[in-house]
């Protein structure tokens, strides 16, 4: 069930969605970007492991909560750093302020696939590693999908003010401190909401769960980022596939 509030059709900031709809009849996984996350390629399948992944993706749009929200902000330049109106969100680095240097509003937003997907990957873990495997990386895709579905909404709602939007940028990438996800989780309300909440370092739980910036302005654009930019690109092993292989 969707619940909308809106302070006003044409005054974005305010404009509040939470949802919890039954999705997995109309969110759809690539499979090859399942088989990326597990390093194989068509060529390398086999036919058992070909019916093992195409059951771990029913599965996991079987047992997937789709849980999200989102929540439009003014940004406000302290020239230290950029806040968010009515938030408790400030977000700080040279990174987010280059990525929103052309937006006037910033939509926040939060998405989850729920607790049941991390209990049955844990499940798996003991019982069936390699399903286990399998059904983390059609997780992985699949909140990301899910993220690509609210930052569909929150361009509707721009293109419907007259606005564009730039690509989502999320906490930890450059150097915005992962630390921001306990203010947007706050300012969302997410943890009553949607059930999202962080840990002690940062992580959010349940760990198959996302939150993301997108900035809102007449003149904006989304933009290729590139992994060198990321505070994990040392470390990640899709970053020595190339500069790109996981830019969004």
């Amino acid at each position: 069930m969707t619940h909308p509030q809106h302070s006003s059709t044409n005054n974005l900031p305010g404009v509040f969605i939470c949802g919890k709809e039954d999705l997995k009849d109309l969110l759809k996984l690539d499979k090859n970007e399942i088989l990326r996350y597990l390093s194989y390629n068509d060529t390398s399948l086999d036919e058992e492991m070909d019916k093992l992944i195409d059951s771990c993706m029913e599965e996991i749009m079987e047992i997937s909560q789709y849980k999200y929200i989102y929540s439009i902000f003014d940004v406000i330049d302290t020239g230290s750093f950029l806040s968010l109106s009515n938030s408790t969100i400030e977000l700080r680095g040279k990174a987010i302020r280059e990525h929103l240097k052309s937006s006037k509003y910033v939509g926040v937003m939060a998405v989850t696939l729920g607790v049941e997907v991390e209990n049955k990957i844990k499940y798996y873990g003991k019982v069936n590693l390699t399903r286990g495997v399998i059904l983390d990386s059609c997780a992985a895709a699949l909140v990301e999908v899910l993220c690509d579905y609210v930052e569909d909404k929150i361009k509707d709602l721009a293109l419907g003010q007259g606005l564009n939007i730039t690509s989502r940028f999320s906490p930890g990438y450059g150097d915005l401190p992962i630390t921001t996800q306990s203010q947007i989780l706050n300012s969302l309300n997410a943890s009553r909401l949607i059930g999202l909440n962080v840990s002690e370092s940062s992580i959010l739980l349940p760990r198959k769960s996302v939150t993301a910036f997108i900035g809102l302005d007449k003149n904006v654009k989304k933009t290729i980022r590139k992994c060198s930019s990321c505070n994990l690109f040392a470390t990640c092993q899709f970053s020595k596939g190339g500069n790109d292989s996981c830019a969004r």
